[in-house]
């Protein structure tokens, strides 16, 4: 895994992505993932190295996520919660759904359980697997006080047509102003990433919270010099960039 933070006009490598997405680890934190191309991946990179850190760390969604193999189906228990804390500083908590997939608690909830945790990790969108994405009208689901949302894109978009790549092109075709035949160029990550019809939807809701946009899929230098020309585009729009490959 390799973690980049653009800092200063310049590409520097960290050693976690805590460091790079600039995460104060002794604060109480609610995070929100939203976007494409590799949230959970993300999500959970973080909730290890929290965890490692000694912080307990509870994962959730406000809309729907991939079932865990360990996690906790929620049936109103908080109690619960707090007993496995005793042993792990690592929770999933969510309410079994179909297809393989936990769905939300709810808003009430989720705002309770930031009070039994030092780190609330929440995937708050959906891109059906796919590296790019606009939201609808009725996303992302964002709790009111989230202190940093992080919109992920994934780079592997590059060169390719907005219709083959991109959930909900129509939206995404709509923010960029091209067509369903255009292809994905640096600068129309950029905008997504930092477009507030885009990723940072929903920003100005939350009390004073941080935005980040992770660039991930770097897998190679080509990508990574790819990936600082988008970081330069984000940081013309005041957003901080930062770079991930969770390839071994």
């Amino acid at each position: 895994m390799r973690f980049f933070c653009f800092e200063d006009n310049n590409i520097n490598q960290k050693e976690y992505l805590h460091e790079s997405l600039g995460i104060n680890i002794n604060e109480k934190n609610i995070i929100s993932f939203v976007g494409g191309g590799g949230k959970t991946t993300s999500m959970y990179t973080l909730a290890n190295e929290l965890s490692y850190l000694g912080k307990k760390v509870l994962v959730t969604t406000t809309t729907h996520m991939h079932m865990p193999k360990d996690f906790i189906n929620f049936k109103g228990d908080l109690n619960e919660i707090e007993e496995r804390f005793k042993k792990d500083n690592l929770i999933t908590v969510g309410i079994k759904d179909k297809n393989e997939k936990i769905s939300s608690l709810g808003n009430k909830i989720a705002r309770i359980l930031i009070k039994l945790c030092d780190f609330l990790l929440i995937e708050a969108d959906g891109s059906k697997m796919l590296p790019l994405k606009a939201p609808a009208s009725h996303e992302p689901v964002i709790l009111e006080n989230t202190t940093m949302i992080v919109g992920v894109a994934g780079i592997d978009s590059l060169g390719k047509s907005i219709k083959e790549i991109c959930h909900r092109p129509e939206n995404v075709c709509n923010i960029l102003r091209k067509n369903f035949d255009d292809k994905i160029s640096e600068e129309d990550i950029a905008i997504l990433l930092s477009s507030k019809n885009g990723q940072k939807k929903y920003i100005d809701k939350c009390n004073n919270a941080k935005y980040r946009a992770i660039i991930n899929k770097v897998d190679n230098e080509e990508l990574l010099f790819k990936a600082e020309i988008i970081c330069k585009y984000l940081n013309e729009k005041g957003v901080q960039g930062v770079i991930t490959s969770y390839k071994n």
